[in-house]
């Protein structure tokens, strides 16, 4: 569709796809539909020349994997591309300063415009050297063959064959020799490969044309034409290109583009400006600019936060007990035994000391079972019982002790830090605890660390997924357990692990449960085990101690939108020789 000096150009799909722009050579814009597959009946050439329009002709075919759309213009334009579902619009515009330089072709080198119906291939060739490198010949039947022929010229077979197949082929003089055929319900394709393998034959498709010639020959044709080719690029002139950098550095993209460069380009890197400066030919430019830009992305931040959950129950309970007294027979006590020997008798506890608790009871318990449980402030409880005689002839003390303790703590700690994708970080807080160290040399002061750290390396998958290499550790000092030299000890809690997790969910690397229980009885021996009388000859402490430990992970990627889906799989046309196979 044309309007005044402008050409539309409007390509249906049948889904929605990809495509790319590139500026061609010899006044030629070029269109790339990524895997998109063509119709054979739609590889032609077009004419738009009577419609005065800025495009003069059209063509598409296939070029690998891809389609290629070559419109060819008649002077300086102006292109957009616009994509709608299933429509691609490609529209060409001409400039003021073009229309009022354009100087037109003289008639002799303009082209020839087509007959109304009539439409030709502009798609490169495809060469055949050796033909036990393919299965399928382009145009030709895949009709099964019935032939018995003995010591007949190679031209005429492939004169059956061009008639079988309903094809043109094209033999020169140096296509010769002769061949014996004996073939059952063979498909068409398979005979004719087979004829040229055993000649030593190639084959070239232009269009619809099958053109057979001696191996040796193609190889020498497609040489030539490389060097052709290389003659050509020798003698371009080179253009310098600068392509700032946004979200890398421009050192780190000089080993790709490398690659693409002539044997006469160059690729060097202004620090200053954070820009690459390519100097090359202009076809190579072209791949080296589709591939920067390609690479030139945004990197996927990764936020990422810990957990780490600590809970601790602490249980402990004890029940002591101390009895005793004293008991005597003397002149004293206004109780004497009545006897000579022993005119006095006593008899008394034997378990106090220095140390015995004796509050509720006399000075002196003559404790003879002493199994007290700890009491005094903040801790326990006890009550006491003193009875005796009044000559003091008889004491008896009792006092009965209990403890019980229960405490239960949680702590969570959540660090969390922020990163480029494949790049590791880390966090931190803690203390230093100098600790004394006793050498040769002397005491020496050393600082061990005691600290709570997240070490993180992220990996995003094309997909969003995030593969995490973490280390999280926490470290605290232990004051109640300590050193020959009252040195603190170091509780470690650590855990490193790689796993694979969604953008934005929540998992559980680690944990570690751990439950310390005891029971403890200190008793007078075979008393403690009478029924009932027993409580009064032993003590019972019971402890229990629970711990868990559990680390979370979560991932985020802050920039999503930014950074995924802007690279995918696919290829940078580098200007090379057109596709052969076998060579």
């Amino acid at each position: 569709m044309c309007i005044r000096d402008s050409s539309r150009i409007v390509v249906e799909l049948e889904r929605p796809g990809r495509f790319e722009t590139r500026e061609g050579s010899d006044g030629r814009a070029v269109m790339i539909l990524n895997n998109t597959d063509l119709p054979q009946e739609l590889e032609r050439t077009l004419s738009a020349s009577s419609q005065s329009g800025a495009v003069r002709f059209v063509s598409s075919f296939v070029d690998g994997q891809h389609v290629r759309m070559e419109a060819e213009l008649g002077g300086q334009t102006a292109e957009t591309v616009q994509a709608d579902g299933n429509t691609v619009t490609w529209e060409f515009a001409s400039s003021q300063l073009a229309a009022k330089t354009q100087v037109p072709l003289p008639a002799e080198e303009r082209p020839e415009a087509p007959t109304v119906g009539e439409s030709y291939t502009s798609a490169p060739p495809l060469i055949v050297t050796d033909p036990s490198k393919v299965t399928r010949v382009p145009g030709l039947s895949r009709k099964r063959l019935t032939i018995d022929l003995r010591n007949i010229d190679v031209q005429n077979v492939l004169r059956l064959i061009a008639k079988e197949g309903d094809v043109n082929i094209i033999a020169g003089d140096g296509v010769k020799g002769r061949i014996t055929l004996t073939l059952r319900r063979v498909p068409l394709e398979q005979v004719f490969l087979t004829v040229l393998q055993s000649k030593e034959l190639g084959f070239e498709v232009r269009g619809n044309v099958i053109r057979v010639a001696p191996r040796s020959k193609l190889i020498a044709e497609e040489t030539a034409r490389a060097d052709a080719r290389a003659a050509r690029k020798r003698s371009k002139p080179l253009e310098v290109f600068l392509v700032p950098i946004n979200y890398a550095r421009a050192s780190e993209l000089v080993p790709q583009v490398t690659g693409l460069l002539s044997t006469r380009g160059s690729v060097s890197v202004d620090q200053r400006t954070n820009t690459l400066i390519i100097k090359d030919i202009n076809e190579n430019i072209g791949a080296m600019r589709t591939l920067i830009e390609s690479l030139d992305m945004q990197v996927p931040q990764v936020l990422i936060e810990a957990r780490i959950v600590e809970t601790n129950d602490r249980f402990s309970r004890q029940i002591g007990i101390q009895w005793g007294g004293d008991f005597s027979f003397s002149q004293a006590n206004g109780n004497p035994t009545g006897l000579i020997f022993p005119s006095v008798l006593g008899l008394g506890g034997a378990a106090t000391d220095g140390q015995t608790p004796t509050e509720g009871t006399s000075d002196t318990p003559n404790f003879a079972v002493n199994l007290p449980a700890p009491v005094g402030t903040g801790s326990g409880g006890g009550i006491g019982l003193t009875m005796g005689s009044i000559g003091g002839g008889v004491n008896l003390n009792l006092r009965l002790s209990a403890q019980e303790a229960a405490g239960n703590a949680r702590i969570v700690s959540a660090p969390k830090i922020l990163t480029l994708n494949n790049n590791e970080a880390s966090i931190s807080q803690g203390t230093s605890i100098p600790i004394s160290v006793v050498s040769a040399a002397g005491v020496q002061t050393v600082f061990v660390d005691a600290t709570l750290e997240l070490t993180v390396r992220p990996q995003v998958t094309p997909d969003g997924n995030i593969m995490l290499t973490i280390a999280a550790s926490k470290n605290e000092p232990d004051f109640q357990n300590t050193g020959a030299r009252g040195d603190p000890t170091i509780l470690r809690r650590q855990a490193n692990t790689q796993l694979l997790i969604k953008d934005g969910d929540t998992t559980v690397i680690g944990g570690i449960y751990t439950r310390n229980t005891g029971t403890n009885i200190s008793a007078v021996p075979f008393f403690h085990q009478i029924p009932i009388l027993g409580f009064f000859f032993k003590t019972q402490a019971q402890s229990e101690l629970r711990g868990e430990l559990l680390i979370f992970i979560t991932p985020r990627i802050v920039n999503r939108a930014e950074s995924l889906g802007a690279i995918s799989a696919g290829s940078v046309d580098s200007g090379g020789p057109s596709p052969t196979a076998g060579n």
